[in-house]
């Protein structure tokens, strides 16, 4: 166990990636399981600690002594990739319009919502902080992306990767989000999976140095299609047949974290905008 919080702790799997195991009620992300404990406590007052061991399994294992055990053969199986309908672009256009107007209105402060802006709006200008920072290599990543410059988008990559503070750090969320759209509102709109796979290939490799232990965990899922819960629902209403409540889902998302959820979206959107730039005259916004 390498870190433990009120609701959560992190757990470094001999020969895989992290693992996440919660509390009931905490939204699922890909790569975690939620545990029986009880609500009312904290992990740490539960005796959960940093350096303790977690076994997986229906037993403890015999060649090493540990701390939790933690089975499986009840376990609740959960989808966290985001069912994809073939959607024409002009149906998208309206609903990332509809989706940005809910982030706009109710994203966290102190984020990376001010990339929405105009693309004329001069960031580092008008917002020296986090998302001043950020301008120029997200610029650079929606142009690098439809162009499928892997050397740029690997340099964006690298600008986005690990910036700002949390334990996701904004700009890791952001590439999440963007590599999240790419994936599934390309397969959504019917471009080509292979291209797709390349993008989103040299924005994972670019990001692989600089971003956090759990930010690199999640791109790889994302890669993938595979989504934290809400996260998952939101796309689901986004590219159903017949959308969903897009403003609930969309708060949803926005929910996570401090300032995850704002900083997702906005990768997200900055992404979608850019897809459908390629096949359509009317901008999202």
């Amino acid at each position: 166990m390498i870190a433990v919080q009120r609701r959560a702790c992190h757990v470094a799997v001999d020969g895989g990636p992290l693992l996440i195991l919660s509390k009931p009620g905490v939204p699922l992300a890909p790569n975690a399981l939620a545990v029986d404990v009880e609500a009312h406590v904290t992990l740490e007052d539960r005796g959960f600690r940093v350096g303790q061991v977690v076994a997986l399994g229906a037993s403890p294992p015999v060649e090493r002594e540990a701390d939790w055990l933690v089975t499986l053969e009840t376990a609740t199986i959960w989808e966290p990739r985001p069912r994809v309908h073939a959607l024409g672009s002009r149906d998208l256009v309206d609903r990332v319009r509809r989706t940005r107007l809910t982030v706009v209105a109710d994203g966290a402060g102190e984020t990376l919502l001010p990339l929405l802006w105009p693309s004329g709006a001069d960031t580092r200008r008008f917002h020296p902080g986090i998302a001043g920072a950020a301008g120029p290599p997200a610029a650079l990543l929606c142009d690098a992306a439809l162009r499928c410059d892997a050397a740029s988008l690997t340099l964006a990559s690298r600008g986005l990767a690990g910036l700002g503070p949390g334990l996701t750090p904004s700009g890791d969320d952001l590439l999440a989000g963007f590599v999240a759209a790419w994936t599934l509102i390309g397969e959504s709109l019917g471009q080509d999976g292979r291209a797709c796979e390349r993008v989103t290939a040299a924005v994972a490799a670019g990001a692989d140095r600089g971003a956090s232990p759990l930010g690199r965990v999640w791109l790889a899922h994302a890669c993938r299609g595979e989504l934290l819960e809400p996260m998952t629902r939101y796309v689901a209403a986004l590219l159903a047949d017949e959308p969903g409540d897009l403003g609930a889902a969309a708060r949803g998302a926005l929910a996570v974290g401090s300032s995850s959820g704002t900083d997702w979206m906005v990768g997200f959107l900055l992404a979608a905008a850019t897809l459908l730039d390629t096949t359509t005259s009317r901008r999202p916004w």
